[in-house]
């Protein structure tokens, strides 16, 4: 299958990972996309599909942004050029994509947002702009003609009224022509402008969840409260009959931050879940449905996969193991066999519950069958379908 060539990852991680830009030649030599053009456009009309049409110098505005699904009228409406089509979570609509972004596990699996897949004729664009995550550009089919800033842009100006994030200025510092199999990766907040040149360019685009110290904090404010830990409520400092009684002192600001304080010192084992449930949480589409089954025995008519939607990664204690699926956590004893069982899950491609049995302990086993339960296991389609 496809492996990164051109390409040294301890270097990589040690001088370009966040830091800065890299172009990598032949990062995939030979690299031919798994998916047509027309592939592309059919599962853009499909629903449940997140796709985007992107089209510069149209009459009504200089850049329009119109949402998927669409239809074929959509697509023979579009000009000859410059335009874009936009399509994510390729690589759970179509698993035989997985494999390429599995090419990037040196970076932790729970940073991988998607894969997106975007298709231009001649000029097509999104405009220049920055992403707030790392994202590895692949060049696919055609060429794509790429300008960089080499500085991040912390507040960057962008074009007012427009449904699109465009930046108002754009001098390029560096640029540079992808040809199939070339690969560029961009650091988050490096203005970039990737323009098609000629028709049938085609970009893969690998991204990287980067939650928000909000995202962090909701979580954060989530898990502790389920313990019990923000009921505390205000209690004045020592009251001074001389203040002013509509002054705010420091020494009232004060307490507020030592609340804080305190629920953040109380928070310390709290963190594997606030993170843990953070970083696996994601809705599961209720198109794909799952098999009920109340016994690990119906459950052995089944081969399983993960649901496309699924999030699940582990973290391991000194004492436990606790596995977070879909936003929720479940924990087991630390030892090596469940160990094994924790990664067999978070890289599962097809599980057979006869073989499972043999390997994995009744702890083990209990919990797979509540992950089926909970539909983040569903049956491989063909064996669901004959049933």
């Amino acid at each position: 299958m496809w492996q990164l060539a051109n390409f040294d990852i301890d270097e990589f991680l040690a001088d370009y990972w966040q830091q800065q830009p890299l172009l990598i030649r032949q990062a995939l030599p030979g690299f031919q996309s798994p998916i047509s053009a027309e592939e592309l456009a059919g599962l853009a009309c499909e629903q449940g599909v997140h796709s985007r049409l992107v089209i510069e110098q149209a009459a009504e505005s200089p850049w329009l942004l119109h949402y998927g699904p669409f239809s074929e009228e959509d697509f023979t409406s579009l000009p000859q050029t410059h335009y874009s089509l936009l399509v994510s979570e390729c690589e759970k609509w179509l698993p035989e994509l997985r494999p390429l972004v599995e090419l990037f596990n040196f970076i932790p699996s729970w940073r991988i947002d998607d894969l997106m897949i975007s298709y231009a004729p001649d000029q097509g664009s999104v405009g220049p702009h920055i992403d707030e995550y790392d994202v590895f550009l692949l060049q696919a089919s055609g060429r794509r003609h790429w300008s960089i800033i080499d500085h991040k842009l912390d507040k960057p100006d962008i074009i007012p009224n427009l449904d699109l994030a465009l930046l108002q200025e754009f001098e390029a510092d560096r640029e540079w022509t992808l040809e199939p199999g070339d690969m560029l990766y961009l650091p988050p907040k490096i203005a970039h402008h990737g323009v098609a040149v000629g028709d049938g360019c085609m970009t893969y685009s690998v991204g990287f969840r980067a939650p928000a110290a909000s995202d962090v904090m909701d979580s954060f404010l989530l898990e502790t409260n389920d313990q019990g830990l923000t009921n505390e409520r205000y209690r004045d400092i020592a009251l001074d009959r001389q203040r002013d009684p509509a002054e705010i002192t420091d020494g009232d600001i004060q307490q507020f931050k030592a609340m804080a304080h305190r629920l953040l010192d109380q928070s310390g084992p709290l963190w594997p879940d606030i993170v843990g449930k953070l970083v696996s949480d994601t809705t599961l589409a209720e198109d794909i449905k799952g098999i009920s089954c109340e016994t690990l025995q119906q459950a052995a008519d089944y081969h399983w996969q993960q649901h496309p939607d699924s999030r699940i990664f582990y973290h391991h204690a000194s004492e436990l193991i606790r596995l977070y699926a879909n936003g929720q956590v479940w924990t087991l004893v630390d030892n090596p066999q469940n160990i094994d069982f924790c990664q067999m899950l978070c890289s599962l491609v097809e599980l057979d519950i006869d073989q499972a049995r043999s390997h994995y302990s009744a702890e083990a086993l209990d919990l797979l069958l509540q992950l089926i339960q909970a539909n983040a296991l569903i049956p491989i389609a063909d064996e669901s379908d004959a049933e």
